[in-house]
């Protein structure tokens, strides 16, 4: 992995953005939300880069640092108490880590399957399906 930029901070951070994006999930889905954020780094102009504390808090971009979104004051207090929170921490090391294979390829964004998908990914096919989430790799 190419231009990783990583603190302490960074790997807590992402440790929270998986448990609040997909603590539901299971370890496939945790695993999958980590990718997407190294992807962010690694291979997205935008995000190319940035640390990945701020890939995850920028604005609109992962639902659980939304105002308003319910995860959010938990994310706060979350600790490492909690089992699923543990997983997502181990997740982001292996990942960030270099130690797991991509579940997701290069894949940058995702959405719900619940939802109706937003504009962003129109016209765009997507990647994969894991848990409760479709994942794309062409989002400009």
């Amino acid at each position: 992995m190419t231009g990783l930029r990583l603190s302490a901070h960074d790997l807590w951070t992402v440790a929270q953005t998986a448990w609040g994006e997909a603590r539901g999930e299971g370890s496939p889905g945790i695993y999958a939300v980590v990718w997407v954020i190294r992807n962010r780094q690694e291979f997205h102009p935008r995000w190319r880069q940035k640390s990945l504390t701020h890939i995850c808090r920028a604005p609109m971009q992962f639902s659980c640092f939304n105002p308003g979104d319910p995860n959010r004051p938990k994310l706060r207090t979350v600790s490492l108490d909690d089992r699923a929170f543990v997983l997502c921490l181990q997740a982001a090391v292996e990942v960030l880590g270099g130690l797991v294979s991509s579940s997701v390829g290069r894949a940058t964004h995702y959405h719900a399957e619940t939802l109706a998908v937003p504009v962003w990914a129109e016209g765009h096919e997507p990647v994969c399906t894991i848990g409760h989430h479709i994942f794309y790799s062409d989002i400009a």
